[in-house]
């Protein structure tokens, strides 16, 4: 006899009260392809009406003091705390993660920013100026742009989407949140702690909204809606440009986190364990799913063979699985779709002349692509050009540092390089040379406290610390005469 297991069904969240939609749309486990829930389509008039209502809180929460405001946040992220074994288990069924990369970066470092926007001074609302010039005396405050729709990728949906909407918030801007459809189940869960934060303090509903469909017109609806006055995304270089064009005739300010390329430039004298261990974070951590990925690695020529025998190694020794297992390595991929653009990617390698190795063992269920070497990697390959993101390292040699500089800044992207040197004055060398808006020496690790974006077609603006503000606010200056 089946079983049939009962699926839980989100709404829609305007103004503090749920809106259902006439249909809904399935979200599925990567792994087990199972359905895990089913969610609301929005269309372009519920997406106006989210729009709508922020902008008729947006007064409101923006005369709420900010010891308020920090104060939600604080409550939102305590709530989601005591939630956090669930919030755990959704993001390896809902985005497919790994257990560790589930704790510590899909949810323990999202309610850390939580925790950090909820204690930041409301100075930062004030820029600090001379008291007079010329005898006049001035001020210069952070005004909140109203409201800001925030739209979430799809591999870290609530560490993403925290970042956006606690600056904003913490601001006075009133949000509207639309996360990417095919994972939304932990941004589901931020609005409902935010709705009960926010009653906590009697402040208004309309400050925080859900958007939730399966395609592109809810989104493009709140970048078109003329009462948005930011709009902060993250996601596609297509999808970005697109955004870029539909905000231009308002004016909207734009923070966009697009796609990468990431190089990674190992100089003859690299330590090859650091290299090995950074480069292979491109199979190991959510499956190559992240857009600081270091997906081409420029090689000296004197190390290649050894490295590119490292390479093969590990990737003999990949494990994958499902994600709750702890012995798993590479997990699916998001979703069907991603799996065979990564593949037509991988296919064009083939046919464009390179070397292509995979790993074996792969599940027969669950949206997989095998992890993925691709050697003798021309700059001009098509997989050199373009985003995989997924299990995908390209290796190319290099004969100088002047030859790695040029084939890393080859391609349109400009998001996170790095460099691996012992020699630390060279490295800086070739740091100040690559067009990327972070680049890592020795290190794959990023500070949380410094500016975070992309260059080229990577994005415009910057997150990271409070950089945020400067896409959440606008300046407004203020002069009368000194008595000094």
């Amino acid at each position: 006899m089946s079983v049939t297991v009962s699926v839980p069904t989100h709404p829609c969240w305007i103004a503090g009260q749920p809106v259902e939609t006439p249909t809904t749309y399935a979200v599925h486990d990567p792994y087990t392809e199972q359905v895990i829930a089913h969610v609301a389509d929005a269309v372009r008039a519920v997406a106006d009406a989210a729009a709508d209502a922020a902008a008729a809180a947006s007064a409101e929460w923006a005369a709420t003091p900010v010891a308020v405001r920090r104060r939600v946040l604080g409550r939102a992220g305590e709530l989601l705390e005591q939630r956090r074994d669930e919030l755990v288990e959704l993001a390896m069924a809902d985005a497919g993660a790994r257990r560790d990369v589930a704790e510590q970066t899909q949810v323990d470092a999202a309610l850390l920013r939580l925790r950090q926007w909820s204690t930041k001074s409301a100075d930062l609302l004030e820029v600090p100026v001379d008291p007079t010039v010329n005898g006049l005396a001035g001020r210069v405050t952070r005004l909140p742009v109203g409201v800001v729709a925030c739209i979430s990728p799809y591999n870290f949906p609530l560490l993403a989407m925290v970042g956006k909407i606690a600056p904003a918030l913490f601001a006075g801007n009133a949000v509207v949140m639309k996360p990417a459809p095919q994972d939304p189940l932990l941004v589901v869960a931020l609005t409902e702690a935010l709705n009960e934060a926010l009653a906590a303090e009697s402040a208004p509903p309309g400050a925080v909204n859900l958007v939730v469909g399966a395609g592109a017109e809810s989104g493009a609806a709140l970048v078109d809606h003329p009462a948005v006055g930011a709009v902060s995304f993250t996601g596609s270089t297509t999808v970005g440009t697109e955004i870029y064009r539909s905000a231009a005739p308002g004016m909207k300010r734009l923070l966009m986190e697009l796609g990468g390329k990431g190089a990674l430039v190992a100089r003859a004298d690299a330590d090859l364990d650091d290299v090995v261990a950074a480069a292979t974070r491109a199979w190991t951590v959510h499956a190559g799913q992240i857009c600081v990925t270091p997906a081409r690695i420029i090689v000296d020529r004197s190390i290649h063979d050894e490295l590119v025998r490292r390479l093969r190694g590990v990737l003999a020794s990949l494990v994958h699985g499902d994600p709750r297992d702890p012995a798993t390595t590479t997990v699916p991929l998001i979703s069907p779709v991603q799996r065979d653009r990564v593949a037509d990617l991988v296919a064009s390698a083939r046919a464009e002349g390179a070397r292509v190795e995979t790993a074996t063992g792969i599940p027969e269920r669950g949206w997989f692509h095998p992890a993925t070497l691709v050697l003798d990697a021309t700059p001009d390959l098509t997989v050199m050009q373009e985003e995989a993101f997924g299990p995908v390292i390209c290796v190319t040699a290099s004969d100088s540092d002047d030859e790695a500089v040029t084939i890393a800044n080859a391609t349109r992207y400009g998001l996170t390089d790095q460099v691996y040197s012992r020699d630390l004055a060279a490295a800086e060398a070739v740091a100040g040379r690559l067009r990327a808006a972070q680049v890592g020496i020795n290190t794959c690790a990023r500070r949380m406290d410094l500016p975070f974006g992309g260059s080229k077609a990577s994005g415009l603006g910057r997150s990271g610390g409070t950089y945020a503000l400067d896409s959440y606010t606008e300046l407004r200056a203020v002069v009368w005469p000194s008595t000094d």
